[in-house]
């Protein structure tokens, strides 16, 4: 599974209005850079709905939204960075709120991938100060490279 990452697919937020703003800004790019289709932003959005992707890490909170493969065309990583952070629904409990430093976007083209990368992002989750690194970073390069670390290298 080749999933591309690169620093243009790395995204800082300053105060973004809430995690529809985020997601939305997300997609968009992606939109423009052709590697979802124009159904992908819907798509997310009623699945974040339904099936909230913020997790509750007991330090720095991330957010893993994802969508069906169908409106993929390319396999990638989409991470957003958010300062402050914004309140996502908690995946393990809708009605809670959760605040959101770090989003990654599963956009992948195979269906069985994203429990794998879930998993991937898990591990991730669990080195807070990997984390910690990600959303302190002053570049992109080290965003990129911790992440790709985590989450590409052990394919």
């Amino acid at each position: 599974m080749s999933i591309l990452l690169d620093q243009s697919l790395i995204l800082r937020m300053e105060h973004a209005e809430s995690n529809v703003d985020v997601l939305k800004q997300m997609c968009d790019h992606l939109c423009k850079k052709g590697i979802v289709k124009d159904t992908y932003c819907q798509a997310i959005l009623e699945r974040e709905k339904n099936f909230p992707t913020g997790l509750n890490t007991g330090g720095i909170n991330i957010a893993i939204p994802h969508a069906d493969v169908c409106h993929v065309n390319t396999a990638c990583l989409c991470v957003a960075v958010l300062n402050p952070p914004v309140d996502f629904r908690a995946m393990d409990e809708p009605d809670d709120a959760v605040p959101i430093s770090l989003v990654i976007m599963l956009v992948l083209t195979e269906p069985h991938g994203h429990l794998e990368m879930l998993q991937r992002v898990v591990g991730l989750i669990q080195n807070q100060e990997e984390v910690k690194n990600i959303i302190t970073a002053d570049d992109k390069a080290e965003i990129e490279a911790i992440i790709r670390k985590h989450l590409l290298e052990a394919e």
